[in-house]
């Protein structure tokens, strides 16, 4: 099974290899000389570009494999049937490399294990720790019928078809309960510039990931259907981004709620943090929401890319903020990561994307792309296939 338009060494596939051999790299000199020779962390500021990424963005960004797995198996929407292995594996990898992060983003890394045997059901990290191992399992067995098909495993494919929904619907559990708890993190660091240390940051958390998580998938579906000469859906990512215009509506009514009610819109000012909050809220989540209400927006392809790619950049703000440039109040000197931090960074991100790259190739991932489609439309715009 190889699909012949995805190659493997293109410009951007070197690229992504240099990447990930970089971040390779990274992490050998963090494990063999600590964490001062790569990165500008300190006892001061403990966190920085990595934490916001791995714990910030990659996870959240993994919610679009719940949300659509949710929408195809439990509520029978078979319109978004062909999104849903991507979304899945796009979850895994992002599921991945967050876990990845984490364990290099630590002083010692290899106590990550700890928390198998080390049990301290009082704190949220474990909960989290224990949330992420499991649903990383779950990813992983949701995805394994691409590979049981690329190895014709054809009674192992039923017996995971039996077990999809349970997969599925545990999933979600994990998911929302370690997004909420990782929100909930910050209600124990008052020292957070208060237009980020909200009462209901757990369920903020949590919402604004599935907007993200829709976001991702609909960019990697574009830019995958341009590179590799796939059919673009516009019919069923009109209908994504819909959805996340949607969630995205709801996160911010409940947060200017939140944040009205706890009487923190006084903390805004036009100083840095005010400009951050205007940039993260008004360019990031509201402009995006202006441009997916306009159907000429949601049925181009530039107009769909332009509104997901901004959803992405109000998210990545938000979670930088949150987690690092919040908390500045509270320090004392400046934080800005080095050449190595953003290199690894870089190279988890091209490394997953790689990763990407091969399922294309050798596993079934767009099989079920003609699912749900008007047989006209689908007659009109033949699938890629995998052959």
């Amino acid at each position: 099974m190889n699909n012949k338009n995805i190659p493997l060494f293109s410009f951007w596939g070197v690229v992504q290899i240099l990447l990930a051999l970089g971040a390779l790299g990274v992490l050998t000199a963090k494990m063999i000389w600590g964490l001062g020779a790569v990165t500008n962390l300190s006892d001061n500021w403990p966190w920085g570009l990595w934490v916001a990424f791995d714990v910030g963005i990659y996870i959240a960004s993994a919610a679009g494999g719940f949300v659509l797995a949710a929408l195809v198996y439990i509520f029978k929407i078979e319109a978004f049937r062909p999104l849903v292995k991507p979304a899945i594996l796009i979850a895994a990898l992002g599921y991945t490399i967050g876990a990845l992060g984490i364990a290099v983003d630590l002083g010692r890394s290899p106590l990550i294990v700890h928390p198998l045997w080390m049990w301290q059901p009082g704190s949220i990290m474990f909960e989290v720790a224990w949330c992420v191992m499991m649903y990383l399992t779950v990813l992983y067995l949701e995805f394994s019928p691409n590979i049981l098909a690329r190895f014709g495993l054809e009674r192992s494919e039923k017996v995971h078809h039996a077990l999809a929904v349970p997969l599925v619907t545990f999933g979600i559990l994990l998911s929302f309960l370690h997004q909420s708890s990782l929100g909930a993190l910050f209600l124990i660091t008052p020292d957070q510039q208060p237009l980020w240390h909200l009462p209901l940051m757990g369920y903020l958390f949590v919402i604004s990931a599935m907007s993200l998580g829709l976001s991702v998938l609909t960019i990697f579906t574009i830019v995958t259907a341009k590179s590799w000469k796939l059919t673009l859906r516009i019919d069923v990512l009109s209908k994504v981004m819909s959805i996340a215009a949607w969630i995205l509506v709801f996160y911010l009514g409940l947060r200017f709620y939140d944040t009205a009610q706890s009487g923190h819109f006084s903390a805004f000012k036009f100083d840095s943090f005010g400009w951050l909050y205007i940039a993260e809220v008004g360019v990031g989540m509201i402009l995006p929401v202006i441009l997916i209400a306009m159907k000429k927006v949601r049925e181009s392809r530039a107009g769909l890319l332009w509104a997901s790619s901004l959803i992405f950049f109000g998210m990545l703000l938000n979670r930088i903020n949150t987690l690092v440039l919040s908390h500045a109040p509270a320090r004392t000197g400046s934080y800005f990561p080095t050449v190595w931090e953003f290199i690894f960074t870089l190279g988890l991100i091209a490394g997953a994307i790689y990763v990407f790259r091969l399922a294309a190739k050798y596993l079934p991932l767009f099989s079920d792309n003609k699912a749900g489609l008007p047989e006209t439309v689908a007659k009109n715009n033949p699938v890629v296939v995998p052959a």
